[in-house]
């Protein structure tokens, strides 16, 4: 005679365990071939157009966040690296901060779930990218670093706070001739760079949109963006990329890469070619036009860096045949050293059978913020 138990129905039975390894399985592969495998947040139409440069470089774990449907279908990318985050919100956040913070606020689930499918457990840092003037880009950066910093909890990883970075970029003269642009970017790049001063994420990368502008008025309208978002992360692909390659000369290997971005406070990129290398003090001369060339943001005191690396990469030809180079090199990473107040300067020596000429890569960590520029911003909540 059969019997009813009256088990009850549990909803782990219908669990397999094969389908949960199978969950945690990367299904998005990073391409870069950097050191570092990064995940790439952008918010707003500013971050989205910068996420969407580092997509183009291989970096696959990218997403691009907005509150304006227009914006992300603007974007060239497939359509599961994009989210509209739609709630409660018209079209777009209208330049109000607070609104798009609410949004991003109210679908952090949604949001969590999204970087659970494109960024997977394979990675070592976050890197959010925003412009601080609009709505959407700094009402949403501190909610995304703070889901960022426990995105890596989730996937059991330590030191959150040294594994996201922020890349935020200020509007030029022209767009902060309006109160409320003047006020959003004030207000968000101040409060990001305390925070990052105080290593609540590491590193801030400021992007300056206005001195983009003054150093190449040639650009036309279609090339600004383009030029800027794929140089900004152009520059930051270079050390991630190096890092891993040999050097028969001097490695910058990817322990020194890593130090460097754990650097909290901001940090600064250039690079620049290298004129007349016979001269046994261009290298010297260069890698100090190369930070005064940097589209980052200027009125930065270098001798608060905490940290810095510099990498010549040269041409076989130069290598083998102009005398006294090596000397010129040790003499321009010696100047980076004395620019930066005697901070721990990384070395990093290559040659590239391809090239034909030398260039110079620089990176300074561990800035005091630049106070020069955010009295500029400041002038223009005054101005009126």
């Amino acid at each position: 005679m059969s019997i009813d138990l009256n088990i009850p129905t549990l909803d782990i039975e219908d669990f397999d365990p094969d389908s949960i390894d199978n969950e945690k399985k990367d299904t998005v592969e990073d391409e870069s071939g950097g050191a570092l495998t990064y995940a790439i947040i952008g918010s707003g139409q500013g971050g989205g157009r910068i996420a969407k440069a580092f997509y183009d470089l291989g970096y696959k774990k990218t997403i691009a966040f907005n509150t304006a449907k227009s914006d992300l279908a603007l974007l060239e990318m497939p359509e599961d690296h994009k989210y509209f985050v739609n709630h409660f919100l018209e079209e777009g956040a209208g330049k109000n901060q607070e609104r798009a913070r609410q949004a991003y606020e109210a679908q952090n689930p949604e949001i969590f779930n999204k970087m659970r499918q494109i960024f997977g457990e394979n990675i070592d840092r976050i890197l959010v990218c925003v412009g601080v003037a609009g709505g959407t880009g700094g009402g949403s950066v501190q909610t995304l670093i703070d889901t960022a910093k426990r995105y890596f909890t989730y996937v059991g990883k330590d030191d959150a706070s040294e594994r996201v970075g922020v890349v935020a970029s200020l509007p030029t003269t022209g767009e902060v001739a309006s109160p409320v642009v003047a006020k959003n970017a004030y207000n968000r790049i101040t409060e990001l760079c305390v925070a990052a001063e105080n290593g609540d994420y590491a590193p801030l990368i400021i992007v300056d949109n206005d001195k983009i502008r003054k150093l190449y008025p040639q650009l036309t309208v279609k090339q600004f963006w383009p030029t800027l978002n794929s140089t900004v992360a152009g520059l930051f692909h270079v050390f991630n990329l190096l890092s891993t390659k040999n050097s028969n000369y001097t490695a910058f290997d990817p322990a020194d890469y890593n130090t460097i971005m754990k650097s909290k406070g901001c940090m600064i990129f250039g690079a620049t070619s290298v004129k007349n290398i016979e001269d046994e003090t261009s290298i010297s001369s260069a890698l100090k036009r190369n930070l005064g060339k940097t589209l980052l943001a200027s009125g930065f005191d270098l001798t608060t860096a905490t940290g810095a690396a510099s990498i010549v990469v040269g041409g076989t030809k130069q290598y083998e045949e102009i005398p006294g180079l090596m000397d010129s090199i040790e003499y321009g990473f010696d100047t980076l050293a004395a620019l930066t107040g005697g901070a721990i300067i990384h070395r990093g020596i290559y040659e590239d059978s391809g090239k034909d000429k030398l260039v110079a890569y620089t990176v300074v960590a561990g800035l005091e913020p630049p106070q020069k520029r955010l009295e500029e911003l400041k002038k223009f909540l005054t101005i009126r």
